[in-house]
Formats: C-alpha cells, sequence, structure tokens
C-alpha cells in the first residue's frame, strides 16, 4: 500500500490520475484505520485539533448541499468539500496507526520531491500548455508540495541529508510554479522567504550558535550567497518566464485602470472587471445568492455588457470567495472561511502543544490556499482539492513526530 502510495506520489506532477489514487489509497487507508480502531478501542482518542477541522469540514460541507440542492445545482461541483471531509476522517485513522513508521514519511518526502523536479523539467521543456491539467490548479498542487517540504526540512529533526534533499525539491516545486506563468501562485515565493528569513535570523537557536562570529559578517556572507544565487535564477528560463508573466499583467491592469471593459479582454482585465461586476451581483440577493445557473447567466451578460470574448469563455469570476457568495450567498462564502478558520485554528493549537513540523506545514498551506484563492476558484478543479486534502492530511500527521524530532 505504501509503496504504491509512494509511485503515486512521485508522478503526481504528470498525471492527475497519479494525484487522484494518492488520495484515494491515503483517504481509504485513514478511514479503514479509523473505524477499525473505533470497534477496537470503543472511544475517540482524537486530539482536540482534529475535532476542529472535522467540524469545520462537516459543516462547509453540510451548507453547500443544502444550497445545492436548494438551486437544484450539478452534484458534481460538490467534490472538494467531499475530499476535505473525508480527509480529515482519514487523519484520525492515520493519527490511530501504532506505531508512527517515519520511514514512511520519509518516502513520500522523498518521492514528492523527485515529483517537484520532474515538473519543473516538464513544464520548461514542454511550457504549460502540455501540462495534465489546467496550469493554475497544477500550479497550486506544488506550491503546497513546497510548503509541505520546507517544514520538514526546517522544523524536522531527520538527517541532514534527508533534509537538505527535502529543502531542494520544495526548491524546485517553487521553481516549476514560476514557470507555469500561473500568477496566482507566486505567492509562495514570499512564503519561504519570510520562513528561510525566519529560521536563520529569527530563531533564538540560531543566533545562539552565531556567538563568536559577529552579526555584520554573517549578514554579509548570507547577503552574498543570496547574491550570487539570484544572479544565477536571473539567468534561467524560469526567471524569464516568471518576469514576463508579471510585465503582461502589469500592462493589463494600467489598460484596466482606464477602463476597466476596455482591458476585459486580457487574463487580468476580465478578473478586475468580474470583480467589480460581481460586488452588485452579491447585493442583489447576499443571502442564498443566485446558484450555479444564476451565475452563468450574469457571466453571459457580462460579456456582452464588456464585449469581451474573454469573459465569455470563462465560467466563473475567478475569486473563490465571490464565486463561492455569488453561487450560495453567506452560506457559500461561509463555507469557504470555515478552511480557513478551522486551518488557522490547528496551526495555533499545533504550535501550542510545539508540533513545529505540523504548525509550519499546515500554515504554509493555508497561505497557498489564501492567496491562490483570491485570483481563481480552485474548487472547481478536482486536482486542486485532492491536492489541498492530501497535504492536510499529511502535515497533520506530522504531528505524531516524537517529541526529540519536534523541533
Amino acid at each position: 500500500m505504501y509503496g504504491l502510495i509512494t509511485s503515486a506520489f512521485v508522478f503526481s506532477s504528470l498525471s492527475t490520475k497519479a494525484m487522484g489514487l494518492a488520495w484515494i489509497l491515503i483517504t481509504g487507508l485513514g478511514v479503514f484505520a479509523g473505524s477499525n480502531h473505533l470497534r477496537t478501542a470503543h472511544k475517540n482518542t482524537a486530539p482536540s485539533w482534529l475535532h476542529v477541522w472535522l467540524l469545520c469540514t462537516g459543516l462547509a460541507l453540510v451548507f453547500k448541499v443544502g444550497l445545492t440542492a436548494y438551486w437544484s445545482d450539478p452534484w458534481g461541483e460538490r467534490h472538494g468539500e467531499l475530499r476535505l471531509f473525508l480527509g480529515a476522517l482519514a487523519v484520525y485513522g492515520l493519527l490511530c496507526m501504532q506505531p508512527f513508521n517515519q520511514k514512511v514519511l520519509v518516502h513520500f518526502a522523498h518521492a514528492l520531491s523527485l515529483s517537484s523536479v520532474l515538473g519543473l523539467f516538464w513544464v520548461t521543456w514542454h511550457d504549460r500548455g502540455a501540462l495534465p491539467t489546467h496550469h493554475i490548479p497544477w500550479a497550486g498542487s506544488l506550491a503546497m508540495v513546497s510548503a509541505f517540504l520546507l517544514a520538514l526540512s526546517l522544523k524536522s529533526d531527520f538527517s541532514l541529508g534527508c533534509r537538505r534533499l527535502w529543502f531542494l525539491g520544495g526548491l524546485f516545486a517553487v521553481m516549476a510554479v514560476l514557470a507555469s506563468q500561473t500568477r496566482g501562485a507566486y505567492a509562495i515565493v514570499f512564503w519561504w522567504l519570510g520562513v528561510c528569513v525566519h529560521h536563520v535570523f529569527v530563531r533564538p537557536s540560531v543566533l545562539a550558535s552565531l556567538k563568536g562570529r559577529t552579526q555584520p559578517t554573517n549578514i554579509f556572507v548570507s547577503g552574498m550567497v543570496l547574491f550570487m544565487a539570484l544572479l544565477v535564477f536571473a539567468q534561467t528560463a524560469v526567471f524569464e518566464r516568471a518576469s514576463q508573466s508579471l510585465h503582461d499583467a502589469a500592462q493589463e491592469i494600467s489598460v484596466s485602470q482606464q477602463s476597466t471593459a476596455q482591458g476585459s479582454n486580457s487574463s487580468v482585465g476580465a478578473r478586475i472587471y468580474m470583480w467589480q461586476q460581481s460586488l452588485a451581483a452579491i447585493a442583489e440577493s447576499p443571502w442564498i445568492g443566485h446558484g450555479h445557473d444564476g451565475r452563468r447567466q450574469l457571466l453571459e451578460d457580462w460579456a456582452v455588457a464588456a464585449d469581451s470574448q474573454e469573459i465569455k469563455r470563462l465560467g466563473h469570476v475567478h475569486n473563490e470567495f465571490l464565486h463561492q457568495w455569488i453561487d450560495h450567498g453567506l452560506w457559500g462564502l461561509s463555507s469557504q472561511l470555515l478552511y480557513l478558520l478551522g486551518l488557522v485554528l490547528m496551526v495555533w493549537r499545533l504550535q501550542r502543544k510545539n508540533l513545529g513540523p505540523a504548525a509550519l506545514a499546515v500554515a504554509g498551506i493555508t497561505f497557498v490556499h489564501l492567496t491562490s484563492s483570491m485570483t481563481n476558484v480552485n474548487f472547481a478543479h478536482n486536482h486542486y482539492t485532492a491536492s489541498l486534502s492530501i497535504f492536510v492530511s499529511l502535515s497533520l500527521w506530522l504531528s505524531q513526530l516524537p517529541p526529540k524530532q519536534a523541533a
């Protein structure tokens, strides 16, 4: 079973079916182990932070099911909410599996690192048009991979060789995101910078190890290493693609500032126009929204009004929170906010328990989900929701690391 999951992780950046298989196996394994534990132990031993996640995912599913039934919306669109709820149930089973097999976690991390390399080579060689799925959920998935590997490399106490390998794997995942030209996922760069700066300059353990070395010297050496790394990176195709993508976005924003309707035929301009129109649509029905068909009709009307071919081909407003609010009103918006609330509360409780790897991993995934949801409707993509469910589950599984490893 573990070998099959590891193999699926290796090819997850090249095939959506591989990521889907990994989700099925991990979720099935967790649910089976959890139900078996309840039958034999006859008691619930789940930690308090898992209760929070189960409650939030359960309520989010109930909210969406109710409004989906009310509007007679397609039930297939509820795959994301169902995946996250089943994933939360699976975490309980994973935590019940004793003893905790650290070698399995090492193999998973190795596989994800290799997958990041394969994904980077693929998107660099073939461009994002040849990716196995839409580039937005693909980049979001790899951003979560990078956040997970970063937490393992900096906060766990595995061998130095493993942690260095995982750090490089996470870095390759970030480069793959940049090469995909998915601007909505570029925020992962800031997460890496913030976490690494804190790890190097702020942690008490690091500051104590710097005794005998002057702080200016340390800053100078670190600055030179960073400068050389950036200099090399600036010569790569990854940097060229990312910089060109940001330059194009700046131009599209400039046109939209003059006239949102005029700029609505560009990627960024269409988003700006739809976000503005969404506010008026939400005000018309803030409590229960407009439903799936009502939202599609609104998009058609906006495309005609702006004479925008870009909007005409889209099926959502490219903002998760506005999308849910338009579809299902405050109930839909609440379902999305519940996920963020649950994730933030878990980070807080995990950190209080000094479960550093799990806390940092969940925090990173929360950051990726929040920032990417501002410019895309991630729950429209199976690949993204499967990845989100998997990496939240794996991140919470890190809480099983023994105290000596919870650095």
